[in-house]
């Protein structure tokens, strides 16, 4: 009977011993996941914010040759490359804000997404040109939420191999 017994505690902690592997494995991938996709939208948000002044300088080029009725071809064309940049780097952002990100993230990499998005539209319609501040300002927070979120994760990978815990943000929800 205590034979019985001793394999049927054994039996139980090995299996919990499992699950908690298993749900340990799932978080890391869980988090190696979110912190892959932070990474690439970090970027993305830097690639988006780099093709601005490209097109202002094609743009610039452009008017100032109109106005002096010297366009080349090149000259024409050279706005349109660099808004297709500009328009390829903003969908590849777009398309990344409502996938992962948690809430107070998301709206500023939001904020920062639709401050680049005005300000490329200033580029366009108007002579003086956008309010870099505002962009920046919104730029910062942005980055600086996507960098809150990395540290927070880091934290609590560090903290589950020290065996202390920390309450974040994902683990308050579960």
């Amino acid at each position: 009977m205590a034979t019985q017994l001793t394999g049927l505690l054994n039996h139980r902690r090995q299996r919990a011993e499992r699950a908690e592997d298993a749900e340990a494995a799932s978080r890391r991938r869980q988090e190696e996941f979110e912190l892959a996709h932070l990474v690439e939208l970090n970027g993305l948000l830097h690639e988006y914010v780099g093709t601005l002044p490209p097109l202002a300088g094609a743009l610039r080029t452009y008017w100032a040759r109109a106005q002096e009725l010297t366009v080349t071809e090149r000259d024409a064309a050279f706005p349109h490359e660099a808004m297709t940049a500009t328009t390829a780097a903003a969908r590849a952002v777009r398309s990344q804000i409502g996938f992962i990100l948690p809430g107070e993230a998301r709206q500023r990499v939001t904020e920062a997404y639709e401050a680049v998005d005005l300000a490329s539209a200033d580029l366009l319609l108007n002579d003086e040109g956008p309010d870099f501040g505002v962009m920046g300002t919104q730029m910062n927070k942005a980055y600086e939420a996507l960098s809150a979120r990395v540290r927070e994760i880091y934290a609590g990978q560090a903290n589950r191999s020290t065996g202390r815990t920390l309450a974040t943000p994902s683990t308050r929800r579960a």
